[in-house]
């Protein structure tokens, strides 16, 4: 169960990090698909930089397996109930960072800006971990705390399509959107990422000698899509138990 004080942290910071939450034997697993994957579509020998596939649930079995098998998705709906999660956009993301990757981003992005019409949201976004990155320059991903509040409010001033004109990045915007510091999520094998959907992120560099991997699920309550805008301009609007932590209500 996710204690009163992660629940907090989630709806104060907009993340949480579970540490050592998957166990090995799925995490191996899950490794194995990958070297298989790359056998099949490998990746340029002359690429240093991250590198992405996305693919759906049903040809990745072990990488779904990591997230429903483990307490990952018990914990992710712990965050949302009563809703129930499912796949957003019907993939899942291998993230691989390939060193050596010298990069700091200039500001941070959201999700679901590949329709040139609206946004397409989701709930949560959820990460676990394969590879070490609890040094920085391992392939950390960058997150802006408290940014699922700040995009809120700025849906909220300026409508929902707000982050249209800059594919997503409120830090483009003019003026820009001011955010907190950024920092480098520390995490390593098997722990859990759980983050906001409004929480601005990006991917920073690996100076370390090893790849970083990363699977990335995309989630949504499995209503999101009727009420997506209240989501986009109350950031806690799905995530009732966070709500009341956050109020303190909850002992």
């Amino acid at each position: 169960m996710l204690s009163v004080q992660q629940l907090i942290e989630f709806g104060t910071e907009g993340f949480i990090v579970v540490r050592g939450l998957v166990p090995e034997a799925l995490l191996a697993a899950a490794d194995r698909e990958i070297d298989e994957l790359l056998d099949v579509e490998p990746f340029p020998e002359d690429v240093r930089c991250k590198h992405f596939y996305f693919k759906s649930p049903s040809t990745v079995v072990a990488a779904d397996a990591t997230l429903r098998d483990s307490a990952a998705m018990d914990l992710a709906e712990q965050l949302v109930a009563p809703h129930r999660l499912v796949h957003a956009y019907g993939h899942i993301q291998v993230a691989l960072n390939i060193p050596p990757f010298d990069h700091r981003p200039d500001g941070p992005h959201l999700d679901g800006y590949h329709d040139p019409y609206r946004p397409h949201p989701f709930t949560m976004l959820v990460g676990i971990f394969l590879s070490d990155e609890t040094t920085f320059d391992a392939g950390n991903l960058w997150v802006w705390p408290h940014s699922h509040v700040d995009h809120a409010a700025l849906f909220a001033r300026k409508g929902t399509n707000a982050l249209m004109p800059t594919w997503g990045h409120s830090t483009l915007l003019d003026p820009p959107v001011q955010l907190h510091e950024p920092i480098g999520v520390r995490a390593g094998r098997g722990d859990v990422l759980f983050a906001h959907y409004l929480l601005g992120h990006n991917s920073g560099g690996n100076l370390t000698e090893r790849t970083r991997r990363i699977l990335y699920y995309r989630l949504s309550c499995a209503d999101h899509e009727s009420h997506w805008t209240r989501a986009l301009t109350d950031p806690l609007y799905e995530y009732a138990p966070v709500a009341t932590a956050v109020r303190g209500g909850v002992e």
